[in-house]
């Protein structure tokens, strides 16, 4: 006596793949001492500069820089030069840490009649550390818009 089971198609496809399913995970016993290649991340750096932009327009620099910064009590200070070695103090702004790692704008605006010096940079301060970013240049030999990305 034979027994004989129909089944229509699309019974027949769903026990196929519920069978395919079971032998899948019967035989692939992954577990976590069994991975065998790892990724290693670089550490967070601790803030990044993403631009720094500046344009000489009527008798005034204006400045602006995009940095996303990742510490608490930061300052940022724009500085100025005359040879590229010595610089003064020009103007401070106090930071703020970076909501949602999201770059932030800081700008500064320097009337031409307080400085004669023609080369820039933002000199960066935390607890840890003192950096500073690449110089804005505007001697006579410059284009009058410099952006340092």
């Amino acid at each position: 006596m034979k027994i004989s089971i129909q089944l229509n198609p699309l019974k027949q496809a769903i026990i196929a793949s519920i069978i395919a399913i079971l032998l899948l995970f019967a035989t692939n016993k992954l577990r976590a001492q069994a991975v065998v290649n790892k990724v290693t991340f670089e550490p967070t750096l601790e803030y990044i500069v993403k631009q720094f932009t500046a344009k000489y327009i009527q008798n005034k620099f204006y400045f602006k820089f995009l940095i996303q910064e990742n510490r608490e009590d930061v300052d940022y200070a724009l500085e100025s030069s005359f040879d590229g070695v010595n610089f003064n103090e020009v103007a401070t702004k106090e930071g703020v840490k970076s909501p949602n790692s999201q770059p932030l704008l800081y700008c500064f605006i320097i009337d031409d009649t307080t400085t004669s010096d023609r080369i820039f940079r933002v000199k960066i301060t935390s607890r840890e550390e003192v950096t500073y970013s690449n110089l804005l240049d505007f001697s006579s030999a410059t284009d009058q818009t410099l952006v340092n990305k």
